[in-house]
């Protein structure tokens, strides 16, 4: 017992030489996310200092000051959130400037107007009365002694009866109201994504950030393990594997830089400016989350969702479509009339019959085609619409029931990782340096600590980032992608999202985020 406190004395005592470290914590790595400036000027890499590594025991010339309580107050450094900011160069963009770039940028919403008015235009059309014919009309004309003959001209004017253009305005209002349903859908798909592709930026600023400060940590440990072996107190495989975990987390802050720049184009596509200078965005991806109503949020999803709107419209259309096959065999009038000149000479020397007129009234008789195939067609496709109707509603609510459990689930993390795991992580990791700074734990304990309570903070803001995308999939309808062209005619195509389910079999660890 004496020999094995004599040794942990001894390396107690060695410590002092071989922790000549700069003091602090986090430093960053050399490289930095590089981004085209608004004016073109060349980029610079932020001024802003890098974090500082914390080693307590970096400067401490001998053991007499701890033996006597004169060590330095350990401080240890936590990781926060808030200022991902500094990862990225270029101009900070908020939200709602996003959002209105993307009014007045993305080709879809003008497409969306577009199909509304040409629907306005194909349904006025549909209502206007046949234009009348005017032609001219000969008749018997003869040449030799007895020359005569009929020559004039005419006026046919068709007479649609039943109300059938008054009928074709119903159906042209009916495509109207689907168009509208598309637009007002199309505008919250881009609405959506803007704010999903925002969270996800900012997310993705957060996990670099976090990300870089793991690659400092282990760089540190590395150093720390490579002079334990120097000494004698780590082997090869120690060195070992510090120098695999370095590498580790060197390829983790270059796929997070890589993800960061894939979530920023997609950030710029759905906006519809892809020259849009690269920066970075701003906000906190920890800030409260909205607390939503899943009963109210459901009643009026089915109520008011573009979805359902495009179903009920196509459902009149559809209506007023078979009232208009059925008046279809009310015969139309023909009405024509003229004047001609009758060159027809009479019984006096050089007389003719002269200026005459005529009339004709016509009707067309639907005796044998009374429009029956047309009637059994649009009544099937009414059947069609209603049916549509209630597939939509049951769909609606599945995705519904997807979407919500993503949420839960996703806030159940976030909220389990802020209210105990963090704070519990953050406790130790505090006792641990405590228990450094008092010569009773080694700094390597202390580093391991330090790299889980970063590792489950980035855990932490992917739970946090599916709560907030998923909040406003919830919020908006279910709708997504706001790219894709508005003139869906089935819910499946209007971009209606289903959710993705949580993997509740995974450790904390493992994040919950992977998708089935």
């Amino acid at each position: 017992m004496r020999l094995l406190c004599s040794r942990f004395f001894r390396l107690l005592t060695t410590l002092p030489i071989l922790f000549q470290l700069p003091t602090g914590f986090a430093q960053e790595p050399g490289h930095e996310l590089h981004h085209e400036q608004a004016q073109q000027q060349p980029t610079q890499e932020p001024s802003q200092p890098a974090p500082q590594v914390f080693f307590p025991m970096a400067d401490q010339p001998s053991m007499e000051h701890h033996h006597h309580g004169e060590i330095p107050h350990v401080m240890p450094q936590f990781p926060h959130l808030g200022d991902s900011q500094r990862v990225v160069s270029g101009p900070i963009y908020e939200l709602e400037q996003l959002e209105h770039m993307a009014t007045s940028h993305n080709p879809t919403l003008r497409q969306a107007q577009q199909a509304v008015e040409a629907a306005q235009g194909r349904q006025r059309q549909s209502g206007l009365y046949p234009n009348p014919t005017v032609g001219y009309l000969g008749e018997e004309i003869r040449g030799g002694s007895y020359a005569g003959g009929e020559q004039g001209f005419f006026v046919e004017q068709p007479i649609i009866l039943g109300g059938k253009l008054s009928l074709n305005r119903k159906v042209g209002a009916g495509e109207v109201k689907q168009r509208q349903a598309e637009s007002e859908g199309q505008r919250r798909r881009v609405e959506n994504d803007v704010r999903m592709a925002y969270y996800r930026v900012l997310a993705a600023q957060e996990r670099l950030a976090i990300d870089r400060d793991l690659v400092a940590i282990a760089q540190t440990t590395v150093r720390v393990v490579h002079q334990l072996g120097n000494v004698g107190q780590a082997d090869e495989t120690e060195v070992l594997e510090a120098e695999v975990e370095e590498q580790r987390m060197e390829v983790a802050a270059g796929v997070s830089e890589h993800m960061l720049r894939r979530q920023w184009t997609n950030l710029t596509s759905v906006i519809g400016d892809p020259s849009l200078p690269d920066g970075s965005v701003a906000g906190r991806i920890d800030a409260e989350l909205p607390s939503l109503d899943q009963r109210e949020l459901l009643a009026a999803l089915l109520a008011a969702s573009p979805a359902v709107q495009f179903a009920r419209a196509s459902v009149e259309r559809a209506d007023a479509a078979l009232n208009r096959a059925r008046h279809e065999t009310i015969p139309d009038l023909t009405l024509k009339g003229g004047l001609q000149q009758n060159f027809e000479p009479l019984n006096a020397p050089g007389l003719e019959v002269g200026l005459q007129g005529f009339a004709e009234i016509g009707l067309h008789l639907r005796l044998w085609d009374r429009n029956q195939g047309g009637i059994a067609a649009a009544s099937a496709n009414l059947e069609a619409a209603q049916a549509e109707v209630h597939r939509v509603e049951l769909m609606l609510r599945k995705r519904y029931a997807a979407s919500a459990e993503e949420y839960s689930s996703a806030r159940l993390v976030a909220d389990r990782y802020r209210v105990e795991i963090l704070p519990r992580l953050e406790s130790a990791y505090k006792l641990m340096t405590e228990q450094y700074g008092e010569m009773t734990a080694s700094f390597i304990r202390v580093l391991t600590l330090q790299r889980m309570l970063y590792e489950n903070e980035t855990n932490y803001i992917s739970a946090l980032e599916r709560a907030w995308t998923s909040s406003t999939t919830l919020s908006g309808f279910l709708l997504e992608d706001g790219l894709a062209p508005p003139s869906a005619m089935e819910i499946d195509s209007l971009g209606v999202s289903g959710g993705k389910a949580w993997d509740s079999n995974l450790p904390y660890s493992g994040l919950f985020m992977q998708q089935r």
